[in-house]
């Protein structure tokens, strides 16, 4: 196990982590507080807090990490190695949804270090198509990235305790009736709104849309079937690997077939590693031209076309 919180933080929390064990997501510290809760204690102080809005700890995402990180005290999903240590929520020791921070065990692998990530550190970055064109990046309105951009640390009626606001766009994603967080992707509803509400340029749902302020390109659809006109015949990658490996889809209505942003991309990190033709990308002087990252892909290269196209 990589222990990579100091002693400091460690030692400052520690009577924190007795209050709140082994949690569920929208219970304990994270919502559901009655007048005489013990929750509050678990993260703040009134007159002894080390870090902003009287944290125990110095910021929101070491905070988070005190239960989700690679010392596993307080919760069973460590996102910074990427797997699940234990509980009831999925396969003990599995890779998790949303990949990790550090290290990602990417399907039929082991954990490895990760080659693409969010980053939460709170640290001046520009989002990628954030209310302008493809390729380009701007400042989010929210600030810079933590872990609370995304998630409600204080609860939320969406899956995954995702925040209802992000980035100034209303959020809606219906939870879960079964929990897991290695076997089963997401509940109704629709997941993609969660990455416009960043990425907003990359939110395409029509078949061939691309327009001068794009690039002047084409980008691939999101939120269809994925058997959707004219790739009737593909196969269904949530049920049919290809060679061991597979990609989630989203329910939409009754049907569990709905390609979505997180069908190709992990949200938190990814560890997939890029060779050959997939290390370059080749846009225009006013977008982005060089080597590329792993773009937070669930697969090899670019595994994630084949897995539904089987060229």
């Amino acid at each position: 196990m990589r222990l990579r919180l100091i002693a400091a933080l460690a030692l400052a929390v520690t009577g924190a982590l007795a209050l709140v064990g082994g949690l569920s997501a929208n219970g304990g510290p994270h919502g559901d507080y009655g007048p005489t809760t013990d929750a509050c204690a678990g993260c703040h102080r009134a007159h002894t807090a080390v870090g902003p809005k009287l944290l125990i700890a110095s910021t929101t995402t070491a905070l988070c990490q005190v239960c989700h990180g690679v010392t596993t005290n307080g919760a069973n999903t460590d996102v910074w190695d990427g797997y699940l240590v234990g509980g009831p929520y999925g396969t003990t020791n599995g890779a998790l949804n949303g990949g990790g921070f550090a290290y990602y065990k990417l399907q039929q692998g082991t954990s490895t270090s990760a080659t693409s990530t969010h980053d939460v550190s709170n640290s001046t970055a520009a989002a990628w198509g954030n209310g302008t064109s493809r390729g380009a990046t701007a400042s989010m309105s929210g600030g810079n990235l933590t872990c609370a951009s995304c998630h409600d640390p204080h609860g939320s009626t969406n899956y995954r305790i995702i925040k209802t606001t992000i980035n100034g766009y209303s959020v809606t994603v219906t939870d879960s009736t079964t929990k897991s967080y290695t076997d089963e992707y997401w509940a109704a509803g629709d997941q993609s709104i969660v990455c416009k509400a960043c990425h907003d340029a990359y939110h395409k749902t029509a078949v061939g849309q691309g327009s001068t302020a794009d690039l002047g390109t084409f980008t691939h659809r999101v939120d269809m079937p994925y058997n959707a006109s004219p790739y009737g015949s593909n196969p269904n990658p949530e049920t049919t690997s290809l060679s061991g490996y597979y990609l989630p889809l989203a329910t939409s209505g009754s049907a569990n077939n709905t390609v979505v942003c997180q069908t190709c991309h992990l949200p938190h990190g990814s560890s997939a590693q890029m060779s050959g033709y997939a290390t370059t990308t080749s846009m225009t002087a006013t977008g982005y031209s060089g080597p590329e990252d792993s773009a937070l892909l669930r697969l090899n290269n670019r595994g994630v076309c084949e897995v539904c196209h089987r060229k």
